[in-house]
């Protein structure tokens, strides 16, 4: 089950990777500074990846025998979610930069929320961790996923506060920024 769930976040990986490389861009203007959240994040994949097997196979505090399954429908989820996003917004980016025609995208999940991507992330992780049913594993990866993405928005929201001024902040008053309706 756990190597469905590693095919399942590749292929939430290969999702975003696909489209970026697949589209043609105008000149990137990168952040000056994404304040180490790409080196964050980077460290917290690689951790939860090889840190939650062992942690789930060395500790009993399993979950129950169906969140393994949910853990897999989550992830499926979240790659919908993400290919929503990404057909969604022509500007979508790993990276954290805009193009020279960029604007602020309203349509698809961006009605509700300002970063459906991430949040897309945040269910694939959570599926991951179901999927190794542990509860512990469970909770370091929320932590750590949480912590990390968080860092990342707020990274973003001032690089995009910088660059759309008072336009953002009007989209940030009138949206959420990962769940709908409460945060």
């Amino acid at each position: 089950m756990i190597i469905i769930a590693y095919l399942f976040i590749a292929l939430l990986f290969y999702s975003e990777y696909h489209y970026e490389s697949s589209r043609t861009t105008t000149t990137l203007q990168t952040s000056a500074d994404d304040k180490g959240t790409t080196r964050l994040l980077f460290v917290m994949y690689v951790l939860t990846l090889l840190l939650s097997p062992v942690i789930a196979l060395y500790t009993v505090a399993t979950l129950g025998i169906y969140l393994p399954w949910i853990g897999i429908a989550v992830i499926i989820v979240s790659v919908l979610l993400l290919r929503w996003t990404t057909y969604a917004n022509p500007f979508y980016l790993r990276a954290m930069a805009t193009t020279d025609d960029h604007f602020i995208c309203t349509d698809g999940p961006y009605r509700l929320v300002r970063h459906p991507g991430y949040m897309a992330f945040i269910l694939g992780w959570i599926g991951f961790a179901l999927v190794n049913n542990n509860w512990i594993v469970l909770c370091i990866t929320l932590i750590i996923m949480i912590y990390a993405y968080i860092m990342r928005i707020m990274a973003e929201e001032q690089m995009m506060l910088e660059r759309f001024g008072v336009d953002y902040q009007q989209y940030m008053d009138e949206t959420y920024r990962l769940i709908p309706y409460v945060f």
